[in-house]
């Protein structure tokens, strides 16, 4: 978990002491061995192809969605840096307490599929 409202200031939108379970959508990561930034899409994403769960999904930065054969999924621990935190006012808030509340039947889905 994140918290926030760690370091300097606060980003714009964000409330006192939330703490977050994700990168907000819009995030822009480095990624470990990647070439690019990546956008943040989606948090808890299936990946229809390979039948698995990832943490995220995401676009290259800063073009975005291309081509659908071209989804980046990747795991919390591949992310070698958060470049940009995206937005996160009141709706991006009840949305990570959503990700909170379902990240233990999560968590036990991604241990089924060995990872």
């Amino acid at each position: 978990m994140t918290d926030t409202t760690e370091g300097s200031g606060m980003e714009q939108g964000q409330e006192p002491g939330i703490v977050v379970s994700y990168l907000p959508i819009g995030s822009v990561v480095k990624l470990k061995d990647g070439e690019r930034p990546v956008v943040v899409a989606g948090c808890m994403a299936f990946d229809g192809v390979t039948c698995r769960l990832w943490d995220y999904m995401g676009y290259p930065w800063p073009e975005g969605r291309q081509d659908a054969t071209k989804d980046y999924f990747f795991d919390s621990d591949m992310v070698a840096e958060v470049l940009q935190i995206g937005f996160l006012d009141r709706a991006a808030i009840k949305h990570q307490r959503a990700l909170t509340a379902a990240s233990g039947l999560y968590q036990e889905a991604k241990t089924r599929q060995g990872k």
